[in-house]
């Protein structure tokens, strides 16, 4: 088999790995005296830690969106290179202690959220992309089957929709059951490493991934298929797509032989005029003495100093830039298929004490 398969093998076997840590997380941190708070942003923190060796670049997402509980993903996956990347956007959910995914509604039950990561608009999508949800769950609260490699599972975003209902009119169905098990006629949600099942598949029949990335990139997805492993697959299509990748993925995987270019942790800011009168005005009052704002990401030091990353920005200036910029993740996992990083050499069993 090729170094690309074994990639993806690997990064799958580390996901069902990091899918059972969280199941056990989940487990104990949703049991009665437990003090342990654990959200859907530290878990999926943790999550990229645990993947750090499967990506050639993340990108932080900074824009003057308040947070992220109007937005429409906590993060994505590109893979590509060149001019032509296929996109999976992710929102993650965390059930509660009652069994239940409190926030699918978000924000207010409104359904907002999930709308945007539904139909974020053609100029924040590239031609092929997929909205999934991933459910960070374990069996003792989930009050059904969820299997430790489950502890991470995604379910296509549409089908989440479905299941949840369509909100003001009713209330949104937000029990674990609703989501997680299997449904007929619908697919339940699978364990997260399964996303990527028909990528592997294509990887161990003897295809490179320019040639899948190739088959895919112009290929537009309809939007309610019937399975995850339908992304993978040329012949599901809904026409072919001549659109650009959007100007933030244009921006991120641009060769500009810069410090950005080659870190494996970077920023994105997306401007707008009016946050750049805002920052200018802040510089003023900065010069007279007044505070002001800066955007740091902390490092992994003992010292847990701020440090800046390699950044570039991109300006947005149109009619709509609020619901453009309220579309983008909080981050990018950026896989260029031309810089996959050498994997570690798997431990050797022998001399293993017996």
């Amino acid at each position: 088999m090729t170094a690309e398969y074994d990639f993806f093998v690997r990064m799958q076997q580390k996901m069902d790995e990091q899918a059972e840590d969280v199941w056990d997380m989940v487990r104990y941190s949703r049991s009665p005296g437990y003090r342990l708070r654990l959200g859907e942003v530290t878990t999926t923190e943790l999550n990229f830690f645990r993947l750090r060796e499967f990506w050639t670049k993340r990108v932080y997402i900074v824009t003057n969106e308040p947070d992220e509980t109007t937005t429409g993903a906590d993060w994505e996956w590109i893979i590509g290179h060149g001019d032509r990347w296929i996109q999976i956007r992710v929102q993650a959910k965390i059930i509660n202690a009652n069994g239940s995914f409190a926030e699918l509604g978000h924000p207010r039950a409104t359904g907002e959220q999930m709308r945007r990561l539904l139909d974020p608009g053609r100029e924040s999508v590239a031609c092929r992309w997929m909205p999934l949800y991933v459910f960070y769950a374990s069996e003792n609260v989930a009050k059904t089957t969820v299997t430790r490699d489950a502890g991470c599972s995604a379910q296509l975003a549409w089908i989440v929709n479905e299941n949840y209902g369509k909100p003001p009119r009713r209330a949104g169905r937000l029990r674990a059951l609703d989501h997680l098990p299997p449904r007929v006629p619908r697919p339940g949600a699978i364990p997260w490493s399964h996303i990527f099942n028909g990528l592997v598949a294509r990887l161990r029949a003897g295809e490179s991934l320019d040639t899948i990335i190739g088959s895919l990139a112009d290929a537009s997805l309809p939007p309610a298929v019937k399975s995850i492993d339908d992304f993978w697959e040329p012949r599901v299509t809904a026409g072919t797509c001549f659109a650009e990748l959007p100007a933030y993925i244009r921006t991120i995987v641009a060769r500009d032989d810069d410090d950005f270019d080659g870190a494996p942790l970077t920023e994105l800011h997306v401007a707008t005029p009016e946050s750049r009168h805002a920052e200018a005005e802040r510089a003023s009052g900065q010069a007279e003495g007044e505070p002001g704002v800066a955007y740091t990401v902390r490092d992994g030091s003992l010292e847990d100093s701020p440090v800046p990353l390699p950044s570039r920005t991109l300006m947005i200036d149109r009619a709509d830039t609020r619901e453009v910029l309220a579309t983008l993740p909080s981050f990018v996992s950026v896989l260029d298929i031309d810089r996959l990083p050498p994997l570690p050499e798997r431990p050797s069993e022998t001399g293993a004490p017996g």
